[in-house]
């Protein structure tokens, strides 16, 4: 079902850098405030590796899972979102969309955009308040961005 080789091909510097993104940012994110959930990265991460490396696809998941929990944010909305944006966008954007660092961008503006959409919808529907925009949400989008441009 899986290959043996995806594990193998992940050494262990990538494990551990894994393992500590996964388990430990989405806490220090919930901590420190101006740390970026990176929620355009995780979903990034998602579609490129969702035909290619399990690995990577559960260990995004699992992170968006982690950050939903500890941000107390709706449960399972970020990857309701990056489905989304996988089925309905992706396709037609990766047809027409040839420069690979365009594409990337592409897909995290559009999954922070949607997925913060969502939670405004959300907030708004169930009269809750769990996201505020301000410069701060901003400056998220704007990292997320600059993290995309790195990668």
């Amino acid at each position: 079902m899986y290959k043996s080789k995806d594990i193998d091909n992940i050494g262990f510097v990538k494990w551990l850098l894994i393992i500590f993104i996964v388990v430990f940012y989405p806490m220090l994110v919930s901590i420190y405030t101006l740390l970026p959930p990176l929620i355009g990265i995780a979903g990034l991460v998602i579609i490129y590796n969702i035909d290619k490396n399990i690995v990577l696809v559960v260990s995004g998941l699992l992170y968006l899972i982690h950050i939903d929990l500890n941000l107390t944010l709706p449960f399972l909305l970020s990857i309701f979102s990056i489905v989304l944006i996988h089925t309905l966008a992706y396709p037609s954007a990766k047809l027409m969309i040839r420069c690979k660092v365009c594409l990337a961008l592409f897909l995290i503006i559009s999954i922070d955009l949607f997925y913060y959409i969502n939670l405004f919808l959300y907030d708004f529907i169930f009269n809750s308040k769990t996201i505020v925009s301000d410069a701060m949400l901003g400056l998220y989008v704007l990292i997320d961005i600059i993290i995309g441009l790195l990668l």
